[in-house]
């Protein structure tokens, strides 16, 4: 009966066993379409999913591009520490790689996020060790657009000195790039800047003019033209020069309408309120003000917010009214200590991140098991059912016997 009963089971069974049939549990190594789920934790365990499933000694690239996939969907997401630390996990495994043209990229991203977020010092390194890949490469076109970046940021931390170093390596021509005129002028804007501050206003004056503007206007580059009459304005204003200073300022608000740029035009206003409270025009520097508010409280943006507080600080300091000048500047203070604060906690979460180069991950979703081979019952079933019906047929045969006898 025990044979019987085995043969019934193993026959019943049989239908889902296949001779030499491979199970497995691994799954095909498939990139996610990270735009495809919406929750932004669903797209970033997909990508998990796919790290953990890659050869981390041979597949050095393929996980430096997922890592920069999940520290995009962080930064937007605003996870700045873990979106940090991915994005220095990719650029290790693209330099392990020998891949410097990637390598470049993720560098040139966290240079981008520490000068956003005005952590400068973080900014200077990053553009420093961008600087060095580029020429490393000769890639000079764009080593000069990074230095170029890279004195703006100096300039920023008052290293005038070392700011005018790298100006004069484009200026000089050390990266050979006459024909990008954006960049070089770039440089004599920055260089007029720079001038500015150490009031050497004629050198200042004749780079705009002589220099960078013609540039621009060669490279069709209207942006940087506003740039030019806002640094003219500047220039002018601080020798009082008002007549000279206003035309400028007008100049840069009425290129920056015709290209749309809101920031442009808030910051031309509060410059030609300035020019105005000096001429003591103050309705119309109220009128600018005013304006100049109404824009930045509808972009909602801090930065433009404050630098209206402060025009308003000025405007109420020359017109008499102390209390209302005093409050003014308290509001641009908190909202300028408000913006300093928000970049010094993103740039500190970036600056904390710990990264390892192959951080284990534990397989999520994808089973890394080998596959194992079903044994092959066939014979063994056959048999089985052939000792059933030979015992059937050594049973019918004694009772037919016995029956014969009786």
């Amino acid at each position: 009966m025990k044979i019987l009963c085995l043969a019934i089971a193993l026959f019943f069974f049989l239908p889902s066993l296949s001779s030499g049939q491979v199970v497995t549990d691994s799954v095909e190594l498939i990139v996610p379409d990270v735009a495809s789920p919406d929750d932004p934790q669903a797209k970033i365990k997909a990508i998990r999913a796919t790290i953990a499933s890659l050869n981390h000694d041979t597949q050095l690239v393929e996980e430096g591009d997922l890592r920069i996939a999940l520290s995009e969907i962080m930064f937007k997401e605003g996870w700045s520490k873990k979106a940090f630390s991915e994005l220095m996990t990719a650029e290790m495994l693209f330099h392990k790689a020998g891949d410097s043209e990637k390598r470049e990229a993720a560098i040139s991203r966290m240079a981008a996020f520490y000068k956003a977020n005005n952590a400068l010092a973080e900014a200077e390194k990053y553009y420093t060790l961008l600087l060095q890949v580029q020429e490393t490469q000769q890639k000079f076109a764009e080593a000069a657009k990074t230095a170029s970046v890279l004195a703006g940021v100096l300039m920023k931390r008052e290293d005038v000195k070392k700011a005018s170093g790298y100006l004069h390596t484009i200026i000089d021509n050390k990266y050979d790039v006459p024909n990008d005129k954006s960049t070089l002028a770039d440089a004599y804007v920055k260089l007029a800047e720079i001038r500015r501050v150490q009031k050497k206003y004629k050198q200042a004056e004749s780079l705009i003019l002589k220099k960078a503007l013609g540039l621009y206007r060669s490279a069709d580059n209207q942006v940087g033209r506003v740039n030019c009459f806002d640094v003219l304005g500047h220039i002018y204003l601080e020798q009082k020069r008002h007549s000279e200073a206003k035309w400028f300022f007008i100049q840069a608000n009425t290129l920056a309408r015709n290209l749309n740029d809101e920031k442009g035009v808030v910051a031309s206003l509060v410059n030609l309120s300035r020019v105005k409270v000096a001429i003591k025009d103050y309705s119309l520097a109220a009128r600018d003000l005013k304006e100049a508010g109404a824009i930045a409280a509808r972009l909602n943006n801090l930065s433009l917010l404050a630098e209206v507080k402060e025009g308003y600080a000025n405007y109420y300091s020359r017109t008499g009214n102390k209390t209302a000048a005093r409050s003014s500047e308290r509001s641009s203070a908190k909202l300028t200590d408000s913006v300093s604060r928000m970049m010094t906690s993103q740039a500190e979460s970036a600056h904390t991140a710990q990264v390892v180069a192959n951080e284990p991950v534990a397989p999520i979703l994808v089973s890394r098991e080998e596959p194992q081979i079903q044994k092959n019952y066939t014979l063994e079933i056959a048999a089985a059912i052939f000792s059933i019906l030979l015992l059937c047929a050594f049973l019918l045969k004694r009772k037919k016997e016995k029956g014969n006898n009786l």
